[in-house]
């Protein structure tokens, strides 16, 4: 999974494979929000709507790096 750890609070956020934003603190509670923040599931409140839009949000592509190519 793709994620990081908030500077501040220390939980950790990763993205779900259906894109969903997993919050798991360091106390192990887990939550489950949209990319922009709105609660889904689970019992964690209190997070960062920015970092789940950073970490939820669609990956760029370095300019420089090809398309892989199909056989």
């Amino acid at each position: 999974m793709y994620g990081c750890r908030h500077p501040f609070s220390k939980a950790i956020y990763e993205v779900d494979d259906t894109g969903a934003v997993l919050i798991t603190t360091e106390d192990g509670k887990v939550g489950r929000y949209r990319r922009d923040g709105f609660w889904l599931s689970g019992d964690v409140f209190d997070v960062d709507p920015q970092l789940c839009n950073w970490v939820g949000g669609p990956r760029a592509q370095h300019r420089l790096q090809s398309e892989p190519k199909v056989s």
